[in-house]
């Protein structure tokens, strides 16, 4: 007997026979011990397969010593078998001894480990039937097998005890005809014990090699697991369908389906509604996007219908016992856990034609995927109700592709800060580029489009970037350059005051060490630059000096280190959002242009008009260039070239007229429209059908951020609001400590990566992608709760960072003062 695939269905695949049917009666035990135990495992992190071999091995015995075999595992935990009809043979009297030894068996075994108790909590049902059964093997090739026993007496079996709570004999009414006379009763006191058959010898495992027949018909990588089992993280995709077209052909469909996106698909299994089906992503092959991959199958399942009248899908994620369980007469590949379980039931439970999942599969898919909460329900096996969210579609990331998409409309303005630039590689200043525009006109869009070309360019002409990034809270002295030099020394606010001052000091001397010696000026500015240096980091306080002399020093410290470093290659420093910049940071603009005035240097300056709808100047030395880019809205033929792509050709109509009209030429405002037209569930990226006059999003671009972010799960949004709190760069320890629950902070933090709300600048600090959502989602704070949430925050900078407290010292006294 081989313990991995049923005699039956080996021998029917030698001789070449793939399907059939046969009158059997049909034994089904529902187990969910085999689910807790292997939950306790999965809590210990400690994996026992003796344990359910003590369980499964005098069950299994029971079987095949009344001449059955153990034909399915339900994820739900239990085994189906089937007890062909023989001649000469009464096989339900046969069934029925084999239940009642199961039977005792479970109660001593409950009674041992205490798995349940009588009126308590119920360890395990029984159901017996008659009736025929068929069967089919489906070979993909010579590598690839799968087998299934379906039919009306495997149905009849799991349908016997259908919300019953017991652990009674449970039987149909042609197992009942069957049985003699005697022994027709179904109360078990009145069932003879003399009907238990004796003691047969019971068929032995086989042993050795497995074979190319038996291995066809495991799942790929199966055979690499660990003899006792691994632990697991695993997508669990569960199907429950009517019956529909020929279980070989669902079978085949869904081989080729699973292949697509590197699912193990573990088989269909007969239920007591048609079939159900299970396929896991993340064991026993585990990809790094297994989630995704999970979701994309199921919207995938869902479009194709596989010609079934009804198809539901269940999706949950969970950590699961993975390998090759049950008793020593029979095990099975399986993944287990109450997740397994819980998808199966979900399955059931779930509309036609719809993706049900829970919390955890949503949480890890909510950046990739559009979601909508579903209700909360009850589900067999589980104590309290399970919220239930919707999977709708894979949501469409139209702000990293319309990054993608390039400098559409901005060719003119793209070649203009080209030539403006040029000089630096000639070795002569450009002075202060001026780059103007209103808010999401593509100020900065330009500015990266200018670098990424560079790059492209690979002509080996060096040139050193410095972000210096101005703060609409943060407008303390000097706040843009602190920002530079931290991006120039390549320090962060994550590392303590002795770090920080390792990297100034070995920063300034690796400059020394590329200085002439023939610099003698230079290296003593750098030297003399030092205290002031680490004074502008905030890794020193010395005697008390006023603040004008304090400031002269930065000043002079700056200069100083820009003269040195553009003496050896051309520098920029990207003054963002200038309109913000402090007067201090506005003066050293003015004293590193004058410092450089030989030297190729620029610094550009990205700021939006004034109220009177004029650029800003910044006042310079006399003979220091300045230059001035104005962008324009653009003309409405470009906004929809950078749409229609989303389309594979024309827009919708209302789509285009609102793209073209509310937009304003306002690139950035086309982008979010889109977005909110794309994730409406009422509409797609077909161009087709999508005519209805109710999609009205709000009219300015603040307003449609806002409502893009009421449309996300609520805890999803208090994150993002929690985080808009801190500014537009925020550390993660410091948001972890506002938040209520911070466990669901990585799946929040990976949702805004993947829709461009913020990105990633260091372990723990992120940024938001514009500034425009940060400012947006700040807004939604009322006042009372805005002041609460700048409280939480100075407590949890002041938790977060504590002896290094100084370097937060800014926003600390920011946060404070705004908390009222």
């Amino acid at each position: 007997m081989n313990p991995l695939v049923p005699d039956f269905i080996l021998e029917q695949d030698a001789e070449g026979q793939y399907a059939g049917a046969l009158d059997a009666a049909v034994l089904h035990v529902s187990l969910p011990a085999v689910v807790d135990l292997a939950e306790q495992m999965i809590a210990h992190q400690a994996i026992d397969p003796g344990a359910l071999r003590t369980l499964f091995d005098p069950l299994f015995e029971a079987v095949h010593q009344s001449g059955g075999f153990v034909a399915a595992f339900p994820p739900g935990g239990g085994f189906t078998a089937l007890f062909p009809d023989r001649p000469g043979r009464n096989v339900t009297r046969l069934a029925r001894s084999a239940a009642l030894a199961i039977r005792r068996s479970l109660l001593e075994f409950a009674a041992r480990r205490a798995l349940g108790a009588v009126g308590a909590q119920v360890p395990f049902r029984i159901g017996l039937a008659w009736g025929p059964v068929h069967w089919t093997i489906v070979r993909i090739d010579r590598d690839r097998a799968y087998f299934l026993l379906y039919g009306p007496a495997i149905e009849a079996c799991q349908a016997t005890y259908r919300g019953v709570d017991d652990s009674e004999l449970h039987l149909d009414r042609s197992f009942r005809e069957r049985l003699p006379a005697a022994g027709a009763r179904e109360s078990i006191p009145e069932i003879d014990e003399a009907d238990l058959p004796g003691d047969p010898s019971s068929p032995t495992a086989a042993s050795g090699a497995m074979t190319a027949a038996v291995e066809a018909f495991l799942p790929p990588g199966a055979g690499e697991l660990a003899p006792e089992g691994e632990l697991r993280e695993v997508t669990t995709v569960s199907l429950s369908f009517d019956r529909g077209a020929s279980p070989t052909e669902l079978i085949q469909q869904l081989h080729e389906i699973s292949a697509m996106y590197g699912a193990t698909f573990a088989g269909m299994t007969a239920t007591d509604r048609g079939f159900g089906a299970q396929f896991y992503f993340g064991a026993p092959v585990a990809h790094e996007s297994d989630h995704d991959r999970a979701l994309d199958f199921a919207l995938e399942l869902k479009s194709n219908g596989l010609g079934v009248p009804r198809l539901a899908i269940g999706i949950t994620r969970a950590r699961c016992l993975v390998g090759f369980f049950g008793g020593e007469g029979r095990r099975e590949f399986a993944c287990l856990g109450r997740a397994v379980h819980l998808a199966a039931q979900i399955a059931r439970k779930a509309a036609p034609s719809s993706i049900w999942a829970d919390e955890r599969a949503h949480l890890a898919g909510e950046a990739s995927h559009q979601w909508s909460t579903e209700n909360i329900f009850r589900f067999d096996g589980f104590d309290l109700p399970i919220l239930v969210y919707s999977l709708e579609r894979r949501r469409i990331a139209v702000q990293e592709e319309f990054y993608d998409l390039g400098p559409i409309g901005r060719e003119a303005e793209l070649e203009k800060l080209t030539r403006a630039l040029e000089p630096l590689f000639a070795g002569r200043t450009v002075g202060v580029v001026h780059i103007v525009g209103e808010a999401g006109i593509g100020k900065s869009y330009l500015v990266h489009s200018y670098r990424h070309k560079r790059a492209e360019l690979m002509d080996m002409r060096p040139l050193l970037w410095i972000e210096a990034r101005c703060d609409q809270t943060l407008r303390t002295p000097l706040y843009a350059f602190e920002f530079a030099l931290k991006e120039y020394l390549g320090i962060s606010s994550e590392i303590g005051q002795h770090e920080k001052q390792a990297g100034l000091d070995l920063a300034l001397q690796l400059l020394l060490e590329r200085l002439s010696d023939g610099s003698i000026e230079a290296r003593a500015r750098i030297d003399r630059a030092r205290g002031a240096l680490g004074r502008l980091l905030r890794l020193r306080k010395d005697e008390a000096t006023s603040a004008e002399a304090e400031r002269e020093e930065a000043l002079a410290a700056l200069s100083a280190l820009l003269v040195a470093e553009s003496s050896l290659q051309p520098v920029v420093v990207h003054l963002d959002d200038a309109q913000w910049a402090d007067p201090t940071s506005i003066e050293a603009v003015r004293a590193i242009t004058a410092a450089c005035r030989d030297l190729p240097l620029a610094v550009i300056c990205t700021a939006r008009p004034g109220p009177d709808g004029a650029a800003a100047s910044i006042p310079l030395d006399a003979g220091i260039p300045s230059q001035v880019i104005e962008l324009a809205p653009l003309p409405r033929e470009r906004l929809l070239a950078l749409a229609e792509p989303f389309f594979g050709g024309p827009l919708p109509t209302m789509l285009e007229s609102l793209i073209g009209q509310t937009a304003g030429g306002n690139p950035f405002f086309a982008q979010e429209i889109l977005a909110y037209w794309l994730e409406d569930g009422r509409y797609g990226s077909s161009p087709d059908g999508v005519r209805s006059s109710r999609f009205m999003p709000p009219r300015t671009v603040n307003s449609l951020l806002v409502a893009r972010l009421e449309r996300l799960e609520p805890r999803t949004r208090q994150t993002v609001i929690a985080a808009a709190v801190l500014g537009r760069e925020f550390d993660t320890r410091v948001l972890a400590r506002m938040i209520p629950d911070a466990s669901v902070l990585v799946d929040h933090l990976r949702f805004g990566e993947a829709q461009r709300i913020w990105s990633r600048m260091g372990e723990h600090r992120f940024e938001f992608c514009t500034v425009l959502i940060r400012d947006a989602a700040y807004g939604m704070l009322p006042q009372e709760l805005a002041e609460r949430h700048h409280r939480l925050a100075a407590e949890a900078i002041e938790a977060v960072y504590g002896d290094d407290i100084e370097d937060q010292r800014p926003a600390l006294d920011s946060h404070r003062s705004l908390a009222g």
